[in-house]
């Protein structure tokens, strides 16, 4: 019952304080543990937060000089871009590790399911998975140290019922949340946990199956979206090659400024289009 309260509270969403200098500090769900990993976040390193700050930068700098043929216009579009660089590095790693925690997850399914199928307890089936996991994605794989620090807190005395419920709030992942909910019901009442892992796993499986069929459909269509968002730098190129030499006038910049925003709110709106989730 205290761990099921512990988890009742992690559930709830975690208030965010505010430093003296009115930024929102991020306070991570550790779990029962304290040792867990929060997923629904990411917090990057000061190495990743140079980096995006650099390329947003040269970015931005790049892109504003060419079109508005203005280094201070440039200087301003690379402090904003590489501000803005931060938070899109971010969400990156962000989706990327969810993908990656998801696709492993998959395989733990799979693993149990094959220990369940031979008779093994829960003990012994998260035993031998982490065995699995380790050798299929290596130590440091998040689902290796996810079933590690599950077998662990099972030897402390912690149910294995309680610490997928932990690791479904903390992973923020739907599949993970509906597998702990149907493993917490078959563990409390005898139900047939391998078919609920096997019948998981091809769930699973299906939609993991079907979004990489939609994402090689929208290939062709993101990369014609790419392609488009250099073509304003292009033109302002070849416009500059075929002009007079002299600096463009108030009234051009206005009108060049209007077309760049009706394009970036055009890019935004393509790729809300293309990013289809299952």
């Amino acid at each position: 019952m205290e761990a099921d309260a512990k988890i009742a509270a992690q559930a709830k969403p975690q208030k965010q304080k505010k430093q003296k200098s009115g930024k929102k500090k991020i306070i991570e769900n550790r779990g029962i543990s304290g040792a867990g990993t929060d997923y629904t976040v990411y917090i990057m390193n000061s190495q990743e937060t140079m980096l995006a700050v650099v390329i947003g930068f040269v970015v931005g700098f790049a892109a504003g000089y060419c079109y508005f043929d203005s280094k201070l216009v440039g200087l301003i579009v690379g402090l904003v871009a590489g501000y803005k660089a931060i938070d899109i590095f971010r969400k990156k790693k962000q989706t990327e590790r969810l993908r990656d925690l998801r696709l492993q997850f998959r395989d733990l399914l799979e693993s149990l399911s094959n220990s369940y199928t031979v008779g093994m307890t829960a003990n012994r089936a998260f035993l031998g998975a982490y065995d699995d996991m380790v050798t299929e994605h290596g130590k440091n794989s998040y689902i290796a140290k996810e079933v590690r620090l599950i077998n662990e807190m099972h030897n402390q005395g912690t149910e294995i019922r309680d610490m997928l419920n932990d690791f479904a709030v903390r992973s923020g992942i739907d599949d993970v949340r509906s597998f702990a909910d149907v493993f917490h019901i078959s563990s409390e009442l005898g139900g047939d946990v391998a078919k609920v892992i096997r019948e998981t796993r091809d769930m699973i499986g299906d939609k993991i199956e079907i979004e990489l069929e939609i994402q090689t459909m929208v290939t062709g269509q993101r990369s014609e979206l790419n392609i488009l968002a250099v073509m304003p730098i292009v033109m302002s190129l070849m416009l500059r090659a075929f002009g007079n030499g002299e600096p463009p006038s108030l009234l051009t910049i206005i009108v060049k400024a209007a077309a760049l925003l009706l394009f970036v709110f055009a890019y935004w709106l393509g790729t809300k289009i293309v990013d289809i989730k299952v």
